[in-house]
This record gives structure tokens, C-alpha cells and sequence, in this order.
């Protein structure tokens, strides 16, 4: 049964390349979402399945081939942590297979995306799955391929030079990192791999830290995998992020590379548990991305800039989380955040398409009219990805706060950078754009204003299933990942261990969320100070003349000069 998960995503790729005079081309996209959804279903069942296992860590393999005279041994591996990731790839790729449907004209460029979204999403459950460096390698590679066809549907077609040659160096990082797996361990089979780090004694100093051989391994990977990402923040090259269209976008960064990475972290932990110092490092490198990423928030007017970098920012919380030792939370964490970001990109992507494929928020205005639906969706997002009780992302954010205040003094410092920082930024650019797309000064250009209208009610219908997860599944989940039993079983399932379970006492520093929400409330008043009032005051003359004021206006408010 297990197998169907990635027949499924193969078959509906393998469609896709017969001709649509062979295939009628409305029952070849009705085969697809059927296939994808299958998928999905099937996925639920592996979950349970695990979830329902009498053994002390939830896992089981899946044999694909055995020949113990040839010493080939592969199969898939499942367990409760690559089962939660094939959940959400699974449903992402469902979503955005509906989507498109109804959301793009353009014959051939719906095709395309639908063919490259199932060749995606095989690609990345062969690589969560797969127990063997070979494995592991080919499928990197798979997905990698599946980025560039993305990459390809975009009008930019340029190629850079320093995109190539980072490329190239993350090749190599790649292939260094599963060629020291094997000569640290004499074998390809991860379990094997996870069971020799004892054994691997050798260690290096690098200021003050201790890292052991396979520390620096694990490291290298993860460098890999940034390198690789990294394609995506640079300006007009063939992977710039910015030129996809919403689904290419949604697809490369909350459905592959966004899970890829916390899986690439979460898997190899089992080799460094007893390395506090790997940890810390996490927890640097958290820190330093929610820093770098909230700075950039703060200076951009783009919506898809914007989701990238909240989605970033998103990354380094997970960072922070795993180095705090906090693997329900993570998990949780990831799952509430990957769908808030999801239906915000769905929804603006609705919003860009009505206006020619415009980004810039200061080029919108007073939508709430046109698109209702699509406000309340946004808003729903919005609300999710704060924290505000009592959408999903509420008690995962819980599980965030609650449990680091009664870890150590040293890790208050983290925490407050997100809680201080993050917290503030992401309510104040959330609300900042609610209020200039929606409820703000008209800056449209009013020929494609006056044909904005709602799009088709089954669109609205996926992102309302959409909106009614984000409300409702947190509440659900939340027995799944809370409590002892909650951070027993996905300690086991991601470190095999359970000695890092954390005792309970929320009312012990439960000062900590709620100061969270004094800055979130903050920004989001602060947001309505810069936007709704201040550009009112904005007319004033006496005001106008004070050059202060002007430098406020037109760096931090969206107040139009040329009125």
C-alpha cells in the first residue's frame, strides 16, 4: 500500500508527457487531482498506521530491493516525522493542483505546472524516505530538477554567473558530506550510519566549541542545502523567486524546500544528540536569520518579497526550536505555519493576477470592496501566523514560549530577540499590508480596477477548506504534540530519546507570551498609526513644510507626494 504514495505523483507526471490529442485535456487534469488526493489519503493512513505501532519508536521499513548475494539492501523508511512531512507535501501539492485549475488561462502553462508538481512532490517523499545515501543523492537531484522545469516556466530565462559557481560548490559540499557518511561509517545505509556515531571519537575545536567528525558532516549537508536555497534571493536569474508565478512559488518554497530543509536538521540528529555545542550553533543561526530577515521586512513593498522573507524568518524560529531541544514544537510549529504561509501566497496571487501581475502593495488600495472573500482569507493568515487566539497558530506558538522559559537563563536572550523583534515586525508589516491593499487610498490604475471581481466560486471554496484548517486543526493537533506524551513520542521518533523531555509548568513564567502579545498588539497599532493616520495628517500644510515629517511620510508610510 505504501508504495501507491509514490506511484501516484510518478503516474500523474508520466500523464503528462503523452500528448493531449491522446488525453482529453479536462479528464487528464480530473486524473491528476485524483492521483494527488490519493496521495494525500494514503499519507493520512501511513500516519495512523505509525501512530498505532506497538513498538517503542514509531517507524517501519518498506523493502523496494534485497539481493544479500549482490549485498544490496534498500527500502523506504518511514516513521512519524517523515509521515508529517509526506502530509503536508502531499496536501500543499492537492491545493495548488485545485488552484491552478481555476486560476490559470494560459493552456500551456497550466500543463507545465502540473506535470513538474507531481515530478516535485515524488521527488521530495523519495528523499524523506529514503534509508541509503544513493537514495538520498539521486533523489536530491530529482528535486533539483524539478526546481529548474519550475524556473523554466518563468519569463526569466538569464543565467548568472555567481548562481553557477554556488551551485557548483554546493554539489560538492553534498557530495563530500555522503562521501565522509560512508568513510565514517564503511556503509550507505543511514541506519547503519546513525548507529556508528559512538564509535566516531575524533573531534575538532573551532572558538572554544567541540565538534565531533560527523558534527562538521552534518553541517557541510546543511550548508549544501542553503547554498542551493540561496538561488532564490538572487535578482534576475533563472531562479529568481520573484518571477514565478504564485504556485511555482508556493510549490518551491512551503512545498520543497521549506520542508526539505527541517528534514535535513531533524533526521541527522540522531548523530549529534549529545552535542550541545551543535545546538548552540542552531540557535546562532536562528537568531541570526529572524535578525537579517525582519531588517529586509521592514524595507520592502513586494508581496512576494515579503513571503519569502517571512517564510525565512519562519526557518530560523524552526532553528531556534531545535536547538532548544523542542521537537513537538517544531513539528507543530511547521505545520501551522506552512499552511498560514500558504493560503497568504494563494491569495495574493489572486489579488496580482487581477491587476497584471503587480507586486507593489503602494500600487493597490481599497480592495476590500472588490474581494471580500480574499481579505477575510488574508486575514485569517494573517491571524494564524501571530498567534492570536485561538487559530492554529496560537498553540504552536504556545509550545514555542511556554516551554524555552523553563529551559535556562542563557536562552532568554533568544527568546526575546523573537518574541521583541520578530513579534513587533511581522504585526506591524501584517497589518501594514491589510490596511494599503485593502482598506487604503485607491492607487490602482482604475481601468484594471473597475474589472477586478471575485473569482470562481470553486477557487474561493479551496481556500475556505483552506481557512478552515488553519482555524480549527490546531485545536485538533494540539493533544498530538502537547504534554508529556506529546514530547515522549516525537523525541523518540526524531532522536530516539526521551531524556530531553521538558516538565511542565506554564503558569511558572507565563509572562513570557503574554508580553509576546503587548508587541504584537503594538505593532499592529503602530501599523494603523503609519498608515490609516499619519498619511491623513499628511495634508495638513503647516505639517508639510516640517522637513522631519516629510522624511517620515515618505519612508515609513505609504503617503502619496504627487496628491
Amino acid at each position: 500500500m505504501e508504495i501507491l504514495l509514490f506511484i501516484f505523483p510518478l503516474l500523474s507526471f508520466l500523464l503528462f508527457q503523452f500528448s493531449s490529442k491522446k488525453i482529453k485535456t479536462e479528464f487528464l487534469y480530473a486524473l491528476h487531482i485524483i492521483l494527488i488526493a490519493i496521495s494525500f489519503i494514503l499519507s493520512l493512513y501511513v500516519f495512523f498506521k505509525i501512530l498505532n505501532l506497538d513498538k517503542d519508536v514509531p517507524q517501519y521499513f518498506y523493502t523496494l530491493l534485497k539481493f544479500d548475494h549482490l549485498f544490496i539492501d534498500w527500502y523506504l523508511r518511514f516513521d512519524i516525522l517523515v509521515s508529517s512531512i509526506i502530509i503536508i507535501v502531499t496536501f500543499i501539492g492537492l491545493i495548488l493542483s485545485i488552484y491552478s485549475i481555476t486560476s490559470i488561462d494560459d493552456f500551456s502553462k497550466k500543463f507545465k505546472i502540473n506535470s513538474y508538481l507531481s515530478l516535485s512532490i515524488f521527488s521530495l517523499l523519495v528523499v524523506i524516505t529514503s534509508n541509503n545515501l544513493i537514495q538520498f543523492f539521486l533523489a536530491w537531484y530529482l528535486i533539483i530538477l524539478s526546481s529548474y522545469l519550475m524556473a523554466k516556466i518563468s519569463k526569466n530565462q538569464i543565467d548568472n554567473r555567481n548562481n553557477f559557481f554556488q551551485n557548483r560548490f554546493s554539489d560538492l559540499c553534498l557530495f563530500l558530506s555522503l562521501y565522509f557518511f560512508y568513510k565514517l561509517s564503511n556503509s550507505i545505509n543511514l541506519d547503519v550510519i546513525f548507529k556508528s556515531f559512538p564509535i566516531v571519537e575524533n573531534n575538532s575545536t573551532v572558538s572554544h566549541l567541540t565538534f565531533s567528525n560527523l558534527d562538521i558532516v552534518i553541517f557541510t549537508l546543511f550548508f549544501s542545502f542553503l547554498l542551493r536555497c540561496r538561488q532564490f534571493y538572487i535578482s534576475n536569474s533563472r531562479y529568481d523567486l520573484l518571477s514565478f508565478n504564485s504556485i511555482s512559488y508556493s510549490l518551491v518554497l512551503f512545498g520543497l524546500f521549506l520542508p526539505l530543509g527541517l528534514y535535513i536538521i531533524l533526521r541527522f540528529l540522531t548523530l549529534n544528540q549529545i552535542s550541545s555545542d551543535f545546538f548552540n550553533v542552531l540557535l546562532l543561526m536562528g537568531t541570526t536569520f529572524i535578525f537579517i530577515f525582519s531588517i529586509l521586512l521592514t524595507r520592502t513593498y513586494n508581496l512576494k518579497k515579503i513571503l519569502l522573507y517571512i517564510a525565512s524568518a519562519q526557518f530560523g524560529i524552526l532553528l531556534i526550536a531545535v536547538g532548544l531541544k523542542l521537537f513537538s514544537a517544531v513539528v507543530f510549529y511547521f505545520f501551522t505555519s506552512a499552511l498560514s504561509l500558504l493560503i497568504l501566497s494563494l491569495s495574493f496571487g489572486v489579488i496580482s493576477s487581477q491587476l497584471n501581475n503587480e507586486q507593489d502593495i503602494r500600487k493597490m488600495g481599497y480592495l476590500i470592496f472588490k474581494c471580500p472573500s480574499i481579505f477575510l482569507f488574508i486575514l485569517i493568515g494573517f491571524t494564524s501566523l501571530l498567534g492570536i487566539p485561538y487559530f492554529s497558530g496560537f498553540y504552536s506558538n504556545q509550545l514555542i514560549f511556554f516551554e524555552p522559559s523553563l529551559i535556562n537563563k542563557e536562552s532568554y536572550f533568544l527568546i526575546f530577540t523573537y518574541c521583541f523583534l520578530y513579534t513587533f515586525i511581522i504585526s506591524y508589516i501584517s497589518f501594514k499590508i491589510i490596511l494599503v491593499v485593502f482598506l487604503g487610498q485607491n492607487n490602482c490604475d482604475i481601468h484594471l480596477y473597475n474589472k477586478i471581481k471575485e473569482r470562481s466560486f470553486f477557487l474561493r471554496y479551496t481556500l475556505f477548506v483552506l481557512s478552515i484548517l488553519i482555524i480549527f486543526s490546531g485545536w485538533y493537533l494540539n493533544n498530538l504534540f502537547s504534554g508529556n506524551s506529546g514530547e515522549n513520542l516525537w523525541s523518540l521518533a526524531i532522536i530516539g530519546d526521551t531524556n530531553s523531555t521538558i516538565n511542565h509548568n506554564h503558569d511558572n513564567k507565563s509572562w513570557l507570551f503574554e508580553t509576546r502579545y503587548i508587541f504584537c498588539y503594538f505593532g499592529i497599532s503602530f501599523a494603523f498609526l503609519n498608515y490609516l493616520i499619519i498619511p491623513k495628517l499628511g495634508n495638513n500644510l503647516k505639517l508639510k513644510n516640517i522637513k522631519l515629517f516629510k522624511y517620515y511620510l515618505k519612508y515609513f508610510t505609504s503617503y502619496d507626494f504627487s496628491r
